[in-house]
């Protein structure tokens, strides 16, 4: 702080200090709050506005207001009802729910689906680009304005910060409602840049769903220019469990608005109830209790004898680790899919390092080969599955807003098993400890965990 007056130098050092104390009491990891702790003391004049953008915030605080974890009351059906207090929502009956395996398919079934609505759309996306698959979407929900179906639209501010200022206005002129989602409210206002919105959900007509790891990118069709394919998994989703999902919907909507999404009266659906059980489950950093981290614990825990998963960034938290550690020792067989090709550098090593970690205890990595793998599933014996947004790293655990479909049913459970083994099959066992530069390099890349 040469330069400064002795004066000026002192107030910093205090505020320093006394913000320090709020990032000891709110950071995600311990990791994270000793960090803050030395660079706001030692350098607070850059400190400061670095906290402002990249702290961590109150969990009470949000306009995401924090959810508590109450007890429900209800005899127990199913073994996803162990979820129903975490998710503050009971798994339902009655669901049809249909694997979207890549791109072409998922956003075949999302544009039949907008074409065919009548009355509303809601799409949420933590990407959406000015491209080619980006401009198709838009194609397809100005017809559906025009038809009269009201249409309104969610997209990370920093996720889809590249999607041009004439695809919104394109938009608006329809009247379709976009907007952007920025941080949670802060001391200084929504400036923060960390805790981003992770979430991708279309509803239609609140009988239609769908949600996965599929964002709005030529990429995700193709590979773009970095990849030969990209490998990815989404859902089609019909029955109660879409109520759920246009519920996250509409509670993200009321935090960036400040108004209430209108009620929906949903029509007798012509088709016969489906035969599975699921649950929607979003999760997010203003909750009260750490419920992704939970989350992802409790399902680890669950596993009794197989417990596959597919992530494209492996960078876990202690918590996690131990618990898939614990899984693999007492009998489970634990395989985790992570990519060989990665579209962020310092999380392939960080990945690596966990997989060092993970392998000492039994669990199986292996790196997916053909192009970049972006699949979000995890399959927890012969009857549970999860398929969503969420990654096995300490952003969708602690940091990110995110959502997952729970689905409890043999039939589905097979039909993940048999994508999984066809992925699986394309895949070879990760490099322990590997070539020098990853002995070097993912230790470090480890300390960015909370970042990546």
């Amino acid at each position: 702080m040469i330069g400064l007056g002795i004066g000026l130098q002192a107030a910093l050092v205090v505020i320093g200090i006394f913000v320090a104390r709020a990032a000891i009491t709110t950071a995600r990891t311990p990791q994270g709050a000793a960090a803050w702790v030395v660079f706001l003391v030692s350098f607070p004049l850059l400190a400061l506005p670095a906290f402002a953008l990249f702290g961590s915030v109150s969990r009470l605080s949000s306009g995401r207001a924090g959810q508590d974890v109450q007890p429900l009351a209800r005899p127990e059906q199913g073994r996803l009802d162990s979820f129903a207090n975490l998710a503050a929502n009971y798994p339902t009956d009655g669901n049809t729910v249909t694997l979207l395996v890549d791109g072409q398919a998922t956003f075949d079934a999302i544009f039949a689906a907008i074409d065919a609505a009548e009355r509303e759309i809601l799409v949420q996306f933590y990407i959406i680009r000015s491209d080619a698959i980006g401009d198709e979407l838009k194609d397809h929900l100005i017809r559906a304005a025009r038809r009269g179906v009201e249409v309104r639209v969610l997209c990370d501010i920093i996720g889809s910060l590249f999607l041009s200022f004439s695809y919104v206005r394109a938009l608006q002129a329809e009247g379709i409602q976009i907007r952007r989602m920025r941080g949670p409210s802060r001391a200084l206002g929504r400036l923060g840049v960390n805790f981003r919105n992770h979430r991708k959900a279309v509803v239609v007509d609140g009988s239609l769903g769908f949600t996965g790891g599929i964002n709005v990118g030529q990429e995700y069709i193709d590979g773009g220019k970095r990849f030969e394919s990209w490998r990815d998994t989404h859902l089609s989703i019909k029955g109660p469990m879409v109520t759920q999902l246009r519920d996250i919907f509409a509670f993200d909507w009321n935090a960036v608005t400040g108004k209430k999404l209108p009620s929906l009266q949903t029509t007798t659906p012509s088709d016969a109830p489906g035969s599975q059980r699921g649950l929607i489950m979003g999760f997010g950093p203003t909750d009260r209790l750490e419920r992704g981290s939970l989350l992802l614990c409790g399902l680890v825990n669950l596993a009794r004898h197989r417990l596959w998963i597919a992530t494209p960034y492996l960078v876990p938290h202690a918590d996690l680790v131990t618990a898939l550690q614990l899984s693999s020792v007492r009998g489970v067989e634990v395989r985790i899919l992570i990519p060989e090709p990665s579209d962020n550098n310092i999380a392939w090593y960080a990945s690596r390092n966990a997989a060092r970690s993970l392998s000492e205890a039994g669990v199986e990595v292996c790196t997916y080969q053909p192009g970049f793998m972006h699949s979000k599933v995890i399959l927890i014996d012969d009857d549970i599955a999860s398929v969503g947004t969420v990654n096995l790293d300490i952003r969708s655990a602690l940091i990110n807003f995110e959502e997952t479909a729970l689905i409890e049913d043999p039939t589905f459970a097979a039909e993940v098993e048999t994508m999984l083994e066809e992925d699986f099959s394309r895949s070879r066992p990760v490099a322990i400890p590997g070539p020098w530069h990853v002995r070097l390099l993912a230790p470090v890349a480890r300390l960015f965990g909370p970042l990546l």
